[in-house]
């Protein structure tokens, strides 16, 4: 959440800008086409916390198939319990659906293959797989819901992106299917998330991102025994902080210099 908007109001404050950096890879915040109109350049730190990203939604992944979440608090409590909301279920020889399979899509790619699942994906521009990866299928975004045991998104939010799994979408889905999401949380209907959930026609969701962040403390998202919930906060790590400062400075240094800035959003 950003605490004031970034508009042609706020643009006429500053004159004199030329290029901004997001320290971040999310842009969904500044209006592109006010800043083109602008001549004003935006940059970014695109992929530099891809790992991170990728292990945080294998986590999120592997605490939604073991089933055990809800019982943390009686762990914490003192209480022994063992059983769990619903049954645990193996990684191992399902079908994942990864939707966008850009730098965190081939990294999760690559770990969930390495645990002896399957692969399916969606690409938004097309472009041959890296190697290890070529026995990913592609496929449409519907016949990969239609398919997958585990959707897990890693798109940018923009207007086509926005809703992107809906009512319609969550339906065309296995009922025994998760969903993971660790990109923006308005990537998903979060209605029509609770209610797929609510009817038992979603297995379970593991979400770093909410539609509203931070979320309201009634959000049913919340006390769900089979959703999972973290404060967006995937990309953190103490190394990928460290990273995305240095790819600030260098850029702004190159800026400063007449250079070209790296990892443009905006031509």
């Amino acid at each position: 959440v950003f605490p004031f908007p970034f508009d042609r109001a706020l643009l006429a404050q500053a004159p004199g800008l030329q290029f901004i950096h997001k320290t971040g890879t999310g842009v969904d915040w500044y209006p592109i086409p006010l800043l083109d109109e602008a001549g004003i350049l935006l940059a970014n730190n695109a992929g530099f916390n891809a790992t991170a990203v990728a292990e945080h939604t294998m986590l999120l992944m592997l605490l939604c198939l073991r089933g055990g979440v809800a019982n943390f608090a009686k762990w914490r409590d003192g209480i022994w319990e063992r059983s769990t909301p619903y049954e645990p279920v193996l990684l191992e020889g399902k079908t994942v659906g990864i939707v966008g399979l850009g730098a965190i899509g081939q990294h999760v790619a690559r770990a969930v293959l390495g645990m002896g699942a399957q692969v399916v994906a969606t690409q938004h521009r097309p472009h041959p797989l890296p190697a290890g990866l070529e026995s990913v299928t592609l496929l449409p975004l519907d016949d990969l819901l239609r398919q997958a045991d585990i959707v897990t998104l890693h798109v940018p939010l923009t207007d086509d992106t926005r809703a992107l799994i809906g009512a319609r979408e969550l339906a065309i889905m296995k009922p025994t299917a998760t969903l993971i999401n660790t990109s923006r949380g308005k990537v998903i209907d979060e209605p029509a998330l609770i209610a797929a959930l609510q009817a038992g026609k979603l297995r379970a969701a593991g979400l770093d991102v909410l539609a509203q962040e931070p979320t309201p403390s009634d959000n049913p998202l919340l006390t769900m025994s089979n959703v999972v919930v973290t404060p967006h906060i995937g990309g953190a790590a103490a190394e990928i902080n460290t990273r995305q400062v240095e790819g600030a400075i260098d850029n702004a240094a190159r800026f400063a210099e007449g250079q070209l800035p790296e990892r443009l959003v905006n031509a």
